[in-house]
């Protein structure tokens, strides 16, 4: 059976509007969700962050973290001689923004303080440190891994 040029035209127009239609539903599955849902204002204050993140830099003692596995849990030693910290720590997870997790910083008497991280996925986390202490503001940023 010979197909003539106008059925060929038809069949062509219709297998492109067949593999656009598909391909309009598979975007629609996709997660769009942006990074910051306020990403305007977040521009305008990059100073603001430059700032803070320039201010850790130059602390003479440093901030340590550290993932406890047997315990599930996250552990920050903030320098002896900051006094009156207050803050919060973000748990960014890049790939789902529905994921992410924000605790305010309560430090013990030795400046320490412990997350339970129980609850989150295994994977890619960035740890967010926003604090002040002593009148200054400060910023660190951390790449956790979970198993």
């Amino acid at each position: 059976m010979k197909i003539n040029w106008g059925w060929g035209i038809a069949i062509f127009y219709g297998a492109f509007v067949l593999v656009f239609i598909i391909i309009l539903i598979f975007s629609f599955g996709q997660d769009n969700s942006l990074v910051t849902e306020d990403y305007y204002a977040t521009d305008l204050a990059y100073q603001d962050h430059k700032d803070k993140v320039a201010n850790y830099t130059g602390l003479s003692e440093k901030v340590a973290e550290s993932f406890q596995g047997e315990t599930r849990s996250y552990h920050i030693q903030f320098p002896t001689n900051m006094s009156s910290i207050t803050g919060e720590v973000h748990f960014y997870r890049p790939s789902s923004a529905s994921l992410d997790y924000r605790v305010p910083i309560k430090t013990d008497t030795s400046n320490q303080f412990v997350i339970p991280v129980d609850h989150l996925q295994s994977g890619q986390w960035m740890v967010q440190l926003e604090w002040t202490a002593g009148g200054l503001p400060y910023f660190k940023e951390t790449r956790l891994i979970i198993p």
